[in-house]
């Protein structure tokens, strides 16, 4: 299946940017993106494609790691309470429960739809015209794509993300729980706005909005500067994502430390060979 037979062209026409539809997708994603920090794009594949994704992702879960359990909001920057002297309940240290299992890019075979959709030209052009500037795939082998895996009771604490763009399609709904639930913006480059972040970890905040992310959706969401979590999934059924990583510069790749971390100690052995 072509890259063109996954993607869902009647209700986005990505092969069509410069169309009049096209540009009103275009300017419906950079509306919701500056007035709630995401967007969300139901049924964004074809409902053929997304059953077969779903089957090609359950038949490689056996290769996904567990990583780390207990994290802090900060958790990938791993110097920045070296900088700050704070104690153990300032939000730099604050832990909180994550329990999800991820298969790295390198384990997704090329040929599985996610791959195609992946390195498919219409995807790095959508995201390209959403921000204005060319938008590249990342380029580490490890972190580019991912798929992530939560079981009952799987979660994923509060925390940012590395990239300024986040690019998710939910495959797999479970039963209940693993509600996306994120405080726009919450954050600038200038200030790290460490009170406000406090509320939330609290329980206290009222700027915490829920995404009712649904299977087959495409989510695009400011990751760098608004803190996240997914609660508790409940029931026999899985929640399934898939994480696609652009970016805006050009040969990116990512911590090898970070790898370890989330992959386990093959990165460790495999960089050493």
């Amino acid at each position: 299946m072509k890259a063109e037979e996954i993607l869902n062209r009647d209700w986005y026409p990505l092969d069509q940017l410069d169309s009049t539809c096209g540009e009103s997708l275009i300017s419906y994603v950079k509306q919701s993106l500056a007035n709630n920090g995401s967007c969300t794009l139901p049924r964004f594949v074809t409902d053929s494609a997304l059953k077969i994704m779903v089957s090609q992702a359950v038949s490689i879960s056996n290769k996904a790691y567990l990583g780390p359990t207990s994290v802090s909001p900060y958790f990938f920057n791993y110097d920045l309470c070296k900088e700050l002297d704070v104690d153990d309940q300032h939000p730099l240290k604050r832990k909180g429960k994550r329990n999800l299992r991820q298969v790295a890019g390198d384990l997704i075979p090329s040929n599985h739809l996610l791959s195609v959709l992946f390195y498919s030209k219409f995807m790095t052009e959508f995201l390209g015209s959403v921000l204005g500037e060319k938008v590249y795939r990342n380029q580490d082998k490890y972190q580019s794509l991912n798929i992530s895996l939560q079981d009952e009771g799987g979660c994923q604490q509060w925390h940012f993300d590395a990239g300024d763009m986040v690019t998710t399609l939910l495959l797999q709904e479970p039963e209940s729980g693993g509600v996306f639930e994120y405080c726009p913006r919450i954050r600038s480059e200038k200030n790290e706005n460490f009170d406000e972040v406090r509320k939330v970890l609290d329980g206290k905040s009222t700027g915490v909005k829920q995404l009712n992310l649904q299977a087959g959706m495409l989510s695009l969401f400011q990751g760098h500067y608004s803190i996240h979590r997914v609660t508790e999934v409940r029931g026999v059924t899985q929640r399934i994502q898939a994480i696609l990583g652009y970016t805006t510069k050009p040969g990116l790749v990512g911590s090898i430390k970070s790898s370890i971390l989330h992959y386990g100690s093959r990165v460790a052995l495999g960089e050493n060979q």
